[in-house]
């Protein structure tokens, strides 16, 4: 199965002795990553062993005994997943790292509340973080053998054809959205409503994180109906009925669990330019339209252009992560109403897109403001330049 950062995890292993530290939603391939990249690995499921107390009990006599005890064809490789099921991730890794100089370590996990955090303080200087997102676009044509079929058509020159078999794609991956399992499961509605119920937020329950979770899943749902939009933390509180601290910590918790991400305004403090308020947006599509129950096919939906502002804006996400390209993500606004969907800031680079579904031009507002700036025009018909 085809996975755009297998090789950087391979490169870390190999050419690094930092802990690799593999964090994703669930569901999102990083344990299948992870054994077919290193089949021959110390593998340790600790949501599923009876390991967890052996290393929450940091003695090394009995972490070199799992160790020997899984070890295939003595491996130092060890893969740790489900990492935050530890008292502390960050500090168990660190023992391992520095007291077992001859084992590398990888520790995966389905939330950075858990390991991110805590191994940010435990791994100074120790650790390489790898961020696994729902599949990109161009992995979900290798897996499904689409991008075969739409080479051969560009081949013959059928350039219309070639259009046409994106943008079936397109409106498929916005619909369902992009998580692995989807490729092989008929029932894709009951696979998201299952996945929603039973899995995204099971971290949340999990680490008793929130005290009411009714509270969080109507943030959620109303977050869902405002993809591509400035969120308004007043107004999710008043409509919810609890203090805007709580809606402040519900959204970082949604974030740090990958379901939502939040882009800020672009700004050099001019006046008359928007410089406080984000505009908020989902890290898988399919996730969204289960929340909201909603399986209808998106090109004849009203929010048609938010959601394909949304899955652009994801597939650039991905590609900028993967391939460490150092774009910080933001959106313009003025005062008076002139909009750049996305900005893309890097170094002195700055590359404006208009974010349509079928026609439109970047605002001379921005371009007049900075002329530095290159801009370009993403639409349904052209983005296939982009992703594969």
């Amino acid at each position: 199965m085809y996975r755009q950062i297998s090789d950087k995890i391979k490169n870390q292993v190999a050419n690094n002795n930092k802990v690799v530290v593999l964090l994703g939603a669930r569901q999102t391939g990083k344990t299948t990553l992870l054994k077919n990249t290193f089949p021959e690995a110390v593998y340790i499921n600790l949501e599923k062993s009876d390991y967890v107390e052996s290393f929450n009990s940091r003695d090394l006599e009995k972490i070199k005994s799992i160790i020997k005890q899984e070890s295939k064809n003595d491996n130092n490789l060890l893969i740790l997943d489900e990492a935050q099921r530890l008292d502390d991730p960050g500090i168990i890794a660190k023992l391992i790292h520095d007291e077992l100089k001859e084992v590398k370590l990888i520790i995966s996990g389905s939330s950075s509340l858990e390991i991110a955090n805590k191994a940010s303080e435990s791994l100074a200087g120790r650790k390489y973080l790898i961020e696994m997102y729902p599949l990109t676009f161009e992995e979900k044509l290798i897996q499904t053998k689409k991008i075969d079929e739409i080479i051969k058509k560009e081949d013959l020159k059928m350039g219309k054809t070639r259009t046409d078999v994106f943008k079936d794609n397109i409106l498929e991956s916005m619909r369902y959205g992009m998580y692995p399992d989807l490729l092989n499961t008929k029932d894709k509605e009951d696979y998201l409503l299952e996945l929603i119920d039973s899995t995204i937020l099971k971290d949340v329950f999990y680490l008793n994180l929130v005290k009411n979770t009714k509270n969080l899943q109507a943030i959620l749902k109303l977050l869902a109906y405002q993809i591509g939009q400035q969120v308004n933390i007043s107004d999710l509180s008043n409509r919810v009925g609890i203090a805007r601290p709580t809606v402040i910590e519900y959204l970082e918790i949604l974030k740090k669990i990958y379901v939502i991400y939040t882009l800020p305004p672009f700004t050099k403090r001019r006046r008359d330019e928007i410089g406080k308020t984000e505009k908020i947006y989902f890290w898988d599509l399919g996730i969204r339209n289960a929340i909201i129950n909603d399986f209808s096919p998106v090109e004849f939906r009203r929010d048609y252009g938010n959601i394909f502002e949304n899955f652009v804006i994801n597939e650039l996400q991905k590609i900028n992560k993967y391939n460490n390209l150092r774009y910080n993500f933001y959106y313009w606004r003025t005062k008076w109403g002139s909009e750049v969907d996305l900005v893309l800031h890097k170094d002195e680079a700055i590359i404006a897109s208009e974010i349509k579904t079928r026609s439109g031009k970047i605002t001379s507002a921005f371009t007049e403001t900075y002329p530095e700036s290159h801009t370009q025009l993403i639409t349904v018909e052209n983005l296939n330049r982009l992703l594969v």
